[in-house]
C-alpha cells in the first residue's frame, strides 16, 4: 500500500537524503562526462580539507581499482561491471514504482497495492539502495561508502515514518502490513533477526543510532579488507623505494623488464636524482603507449581523448612509463608495501616511451605543464 502524496515533512527528509547522497556519490557521472574538469573543481575544496587529515585522510581514497583495467582477481576486475547491472536494476526498480504511484494518482486511487507494491510495502526505497549499492561499486570511494550506509538508514527511517502516517490514515493498513514485508517478500523477511525497540523515542533513537554506527564501522572493515585484496591482485613489480604499477595484465618479470630499460636511460636518471631523497616515494605507471588515462598525468597528443579502454586492445610492442612521486598529505611515509595502498595524490616526474621488442627507449618526456585536475585528489590505482 502506498499513498501517492507522501506527507510535507517525508517530502523534506527524502529531498534533504538525495540531494546529500547526489554531491557525494554522483561524483563517477561527471567523471565520465565532456564536463568533469569543471565540475570536478566544485569538490577539490572538500577533497582537500579532508585528505589534509589523518582522521578523513581514508575518505578520499578509493578501496577498488578504478583506472586499473585488469587484475588477477576476477570479482576485483568486474566490480564496476556489477555495478552497472545493480544502478540499472535499482533505477529500473524505482522508474516502475514511480509509474505505479502516479498512475494511481491519475485514476484518483489513495493507495497503491499492486505490482511492486503487493508484496513489499517500500519497493522505491530498496530500489534506490540496489542502484546505490551498484553505484559504490562503480565509484569506491570511502566517502561514497559512508554516503551508502547513512542513507539505507535514512531511507528506513523514512520507512518507519510513512507507515506511523498510514496506520493513523488507513484503517485496512494494518491488515496491509501483516501480510507484506518493509523491503523484502514477508517469507525472507522472517528468517531475519528481528529487535524488539522500546516504546520510548529516545532510547529507540540511541539504538538506532548504535546501530548506524555498528554498521558503519563494519562496512569500513570490510571495504578495508577489500582494498588489501585490490592491492595484493594489482599487477606489479617492487623495489626498495617504487612500485611499478601495470593498468592491464603484465607478469612482473614483464613489468620488471620495461623499467629496468628505462632506468638504465641517463636522461630518465637525470629527472629522478631531482626529487630523490630517504622518504620519496615512486609510484610509476606501466601501459601501452597509446592507452591515455584522465587520472595519470601524460602526454596529450593533439586530437586525442582519454579512454579507459581495456589495455590489451592496444598495441603491445609500445609501452610508456610515467614515473610519480606519491603523496600521503600529513600521514607518515609508509613502507614500499604500502605505496600504493596509502597514496593520495601522485606528483608527475617523467614519462617514458618504450619499444619492447628492441628493448630501447624511444622518447623521454617532461611532466605535463598543466594536470586535468590539477591538485584534486583522484583514483591511484
Amino acid at each position: 500500500m502506498k499513498k501517492p502524496e507522501k506527507p510535507g515533512v517525508s517530502k523534506k527528509i527524502v529531498w534533504s537524503t538525495t540531494l546529500f547522497y547526489a554531491l557525494v556519490a554522483f561524483e563517477f557521472f561527471y567523471m565520465f562526462s565532456p564536463f568533469a574538469v569543471y565540475m570536478y573543481s566544485v569538490y577539490n575544496p572538500g577533497l582537500q580539507v579532508l585528505s589534509r587529515s589523518d582522521f578523513t585522510t581514508r575518505l578520499v581514497s578509493f578501496f577498488m581499482p578504478h583506472i586499473i583495467r585488469e587484475t588477477s582477481n576476477f570479482f576485483i576486475t568486474w566490480h564496476e561491471t556489477f555495478g552497472w547491472v545493480f544502478f540499472l536494476a535499482g533505477l529500473g526498480a524505482f522508474v516502475i514504482g514511480a509509474i505505479q504511484i502516479y498512475g494511481s494518482k491519475l485514476r484518483r486511487e489513495t493507495t497503491v497495492k499492486g505490482g511492486l507494491y503487493q508484496k513489499i510495502r517500500h519497493p522505491q526505497y530498496l530500489a534506490l539502495m540496489i542502484a546505490s549499492f551498484g553505484m559504490l561499486q562503480i565509484w569506491p570511494r570511502y566517502l561514497v561508502l559512508f554516503a551508502f550506509v547513512t542513507n539505507c538508514f535514512a531511507y528506513i527511517w523514512l520507512a518507519r515514518i510513512e507507515e506511523g502516517i498510514c496506520r493513523r490514515s488507513f484503517p485496512d493498513y494494518g491488515e496491509y502490513e501483516a501480510r507484506t514485508g518493509m523491503f523484502l517478500p514477508p517469507k525472507i523477511e522472517a528468517l531475519l533477526p528481528r529487535l524488539k525497540l522500546p516504546q520510548k523515542t529516545w532510547k529507540r533513537r540511541i539504538i538506532g543510532g548504535g546501530f548506524y554506527v555498528c554498521a558503519l564501522a563494519l562496512c569500513f572493515l570490510f571495504a578495508n579488507l577489500i582494498h588489501g585484496l585490490s592491492v595484493a591482485s594489482l599487477y606489479s613489480y617492487k623495489l626498495e623505494n617504487s612500485v611499478y604499477l601495470s593498468l592491464g595484465r603484465l607478469e612482473p618479470s614483464e613489468i620488471k623488464s620495461i623499467a629496468d630499460i628505462t632506468l638504465a636511460d641517463e636522461q630518465v636518471g637525470a629527472f629522478l636524482e631531482l626529487e630523490k631523497n630517504p622518504e620519496t616515494r615512486y609510484l610509476n605507471y606501466v601501459m601501452p603507449r597509446d592507452l591515455f588515462v584522465s587520472e595519470v598525468p601524460m602526454y596529450i597528443p593533439p586530437g586525442q581523448t582519454y579512454d579507459h579502454v581495456s589495455p590489451g586492445s592496444v598495441d603491445q610492442q609500445y609501452y610508456k612509463v610515467i614515473f610519480t612521486k606519491a603523496g600521503y598529505g600529513s600521514r607518515p611515509v609508509p613502507q614500499m608495501n604500502n605505496i600504493i595502498r596509502h597514496a593520495i595524490t601522485i606528483k608527475p616526474l617523467v614519462e617514458v616511451w618504450v619499444d619492447r621488442v628492441n628493448a630501447q627507449v624511444i622518447s623521454v618526456l617532461p611532466p605535463p605543464e598543466n594536470r586535468i585536475y590539477g591538485d584534486v585528489p583522484v583514483p591511484i590505482f
